[in-house]
């Protein structure tokens, strides 16, 4: 089984508030006591970034259960970063919820060991960390709990190569090309959450590989070849026990791993839509349904217009005689349904598990680069929030918002602690 170890937060505040000297002397079991009331991940957050040594402590104590279902989040680059390349892990928001009287922001803390290292993909509050030395982890930002899986070197494909003597980073090679880093992952998702589900699956698609795929279960000590026909995926989804992807073609399929020695890849038919979408999303909705996102913004664009987002409903039957088909019914209304969609990492959750949230919306990044005066290229956008029933978008975050707008939850101010208190992320 795989070992969770605990990583530490190493971004932490000095204390400058006088009330707030008594932290340092308040005794761990006591701490450990209130930090297992928190009740939210939010709360919990908060205590660990107050002093550092509240983060120490609660770096070796229990963490209580995260509210059920999963935290929705969405992963926001810094600003000057490119949108377009994997996040560096520390230098990343997740999506700001608003409050009664302004909106909140979580700022991912940086990890302990997390130096170097990028995010290839995020899935079930989990992030996919990837080094420079080729190596893989699971990390929950909210925990700093963390799961190694094995390098990127147990692969058996010969276009995978790493030389520490000639290149300080692992490399893949595939037609020509060289993939680096920053863009060796084309998509990475897990099955389930790995804390409730030890029987865990990763799945990888790697760049510039389009007849192949890799998955690691919980307890292996190296990675899956599969070989299938060449497919290069869009997004990835894992529903009813099989992973449901789709190309930018949306083009629908299904790998079904259930079987370690053989994965089986059942086409259902061509492409759903005959005009193609900017980009497209699966999200596993309630009761196991499988909805189907498309973005019709360029990413060009700096205007938002009410036709950016549309929500379907994918139907797939088989028949007798072994042909499949799919059929996607657009949703005229998520009722009480909301939205993150992210490649990998789309979450459906309700307003009476988030009633901070606005019903029948779909939130999504959105970023466009803008040339100014100077020679450098600024990158501008943020989170949007889509009403799918009136078709309005507003944006809710935008990149390089001045710090002393933001409420942190790192923030070791009394008053701002309070008003954190009454929020959840």
């Amino acid at each position: 089984m795989t070992r969770i170890t605990r990583r530490r937060l190493t971004h932490n505040p000095p204390i400058t508030e006088q009330g707030l000297r008594w932290a340092n002397d308040l005794p761990s079991e006591i701490l450990s006591i209130i930090a297992s009331q928190s009740g939210s991940a939010a709360r919990y957050v908060t205590l660990r970034l107050v002093c550092k040594g509240w983060g120490d402590a609660l770096s070796m104590a229990p963490f209580p259960p995260l509210p059920s279902p999963q935290v929705p989040f969405l992963l926001v680059p810094p600003r000057g970063v490119n949108p377009t390349a994997p996040c560096p892990l520390g230098y990343a928001y997740p999506l700001p919820f608003p409050v009664p009287s302004r909106t909140a922001f979580f700022p991912l803390p940086r990890l302990q060991g997390t130096l170097g290292c990028i995010c290839v993909g995020s899935s079930h509050g989990w992030l996919i960390s990837l080094g420079r030395d080729s190596s893989l982890s699971l990390i929950n930002p909210v925990t700093a709990d963390s799961i190694s899986l094995p390098r990127l070197s147990t692969m058996d494909n010969p276009v995978l190569s790493f030389d520490k003597d000639s290149s300080p980073q692992y490399h893949l090679r595939q037609n020509g090309k060289s993939f680096s880093q920053f863009s060796i992952v084309h998509r990475s998702v897990l099955s389930s959450d790995p804390v409730q589900d030890p029987g865990f699956t990763v799945l990888l698609f790697l760049s510039g590989l389009t007849n192949c795929c890799f998955t690691w279960r919980n307890g292996s000590t190296r990675w899956n070849q599969y070989l299938h026909e060449p497919f290069l995926v869009e997004d990835v989804v894992f529903v009813k026990g099989v992973f449901a992807a789709i190309d930018r073609s949306i083009n629908l399929v299904i790998f079904d791993f259930r079987n370690l020695e053989t994965a089986l890849m059942i086409i259902y038919q061509d492409a759903l839509f005959k005009v193609l979408p900017k980009e497209a999303f699966l999200v596993e909705a309630a009761a196991g349904d499988l909805w189907l996102v498309l973005k019709w913004v360029n990413s060009g664009d700096s205007r938002m217009h009410r036709g950016a987002i549309q929500v379907f409903q994918i139907h797939m039957r088989g028949d007798v005689d072994g042909s499949r088909e799919a059929e996607a019914i657009e949703i005229q209304s998520l009722t009480n349904y909301v939205l993150f969609v992210g490649h990998g990492s789309s979450v459906c959750v309700t307003v009476d598990q988030f009633p901070w949230l606005a019903p029948d919306t779909v939130y999504f990044t959105h970023f466009y680069t803008k040339v100014g005066k100077s020679p450098n290229i600024a990158h501008h956008g943020g989170v949007y929030k889509f009403n799918v029933s009136s078709k309005a978008a507003h944006k809710a975050f935008t990149v390089g918002q001045p710090r002393n707008l933001l409420l942190s939850y790192a923030s070791t101010s009394v008053n701002k602690l309070k008003k954190v208190d009454n929020a959840s992320i």
